[in-house]
């Protein structure tokens, strides 16, 4: 059984321990100086360590503390770990070239997890100069892992993937609110989410090809084609598109902090 010690028990960190607590083929250790994310770790006895311990203890370590506390936080570590500590990186912006500079002795890898790995539906790229099949098992456990040949791509994954949750529960959110207009007291909102956007999955399920599925539900002078006119009149398309680009261009900003 391989010990994996999370270092920086946050949102990201919590979701994949969520994912892999019920895998018998690895142990979860834990890290953090936080005691509202210790007490966490220990309503899912989740064994609590310090640095100097989880560094020796674990066989792998996943770091997940923010990009701007990588640098002190590997400082720490570089003095006192193993070779043989293997390094997992999901900060966003910190590239392979620099985790390399700060442990040149140990096989180091970025991983791009989303927050669906709570679930088992996470989305994740990893990157490395090593062979990446045992880090791509442990997140293919958590939903689907691949591997990318380009760091610049793990870029568009933490925008794309990473951040796009956020971009579409802001769209979800307005059409909750505006439930609230047509919906009676005793009929869930959330309910009605969950059926609207259970529907759309099964329909591109069939994978049918997204235009064709729009062109179903439009007909011409509708309602439809009058509420997507408006979208393509506000270029809501190329904002969603900017968007993606406005957080992958902060992740090479912070590549470059």
């Amino acid at each position: 059984m391989e010990k994996i010690g999370f270092i920086g028990c946050g949102h990201m960190a919590k979701a994949l321990i969520e994912g892999l607590i019920e895998n018998n083929n690895y142990k979860i250790l834990g890290h953090d100086r936080n005691p509202n994310n210790t007490n966490w770790l220990a309503t899912k006895s989740i064994p609590v360590f310090s640095l100097d311990e989880i560094c020796h203890e674990a066989d792998i370590a996943v770091v997940c503390v923010k990009p701007n506390d990588m640098y002190d936080l590997c400082q720490k570590m570089s003095k006192i770990i193993s070779k043989d500590l293997i390094i997992v990186s999901v900060a966003a912006g910190v590239t392979l070239q620099s985790l390399n500079t700060m442990f040149p002795n140990n096989k180091v890898f970025r991983a791009m997890p989303n927050i669906g790995a709570k679930n088992n539906l996470g989305i994740t790229s990893v990157y490395s100069n090593d062979d990446n099949s045992k880090i791509v098992e442990i997140f293919n456990y958590l939903g689907k892992a691949f591997e990318v040949q380009d760091e610049n791509q793990i870029n568009l994954h933490t925008s794309l993937i990473g951040s796009g949750p956020a971009f579409f529960f802001e769209i979800i959110n307005e059409f909750e609110n505006r439930l609230s207009e047509l919906l009676p007291p005793d009929v869930s909102k959330r309910d009605i989410t969950l059926l609207f956007l259970t529907s759309l999955i099964s329909s591109i399920k069939d994978g049918q090809n997204i235009e064709e599925l729009i062109q179903s539900i439009k007909s011409k002078g509708g309602t439809t084609e009058a509420g997507l006119n408006l979208l393509y009149d506000k270029e809501f398309v190329k904002i969603f598109s900017d968007s993606i680009d406005a957080a992958r261009d902060r992740a090479l900003d912070l590549s470059m902090d």
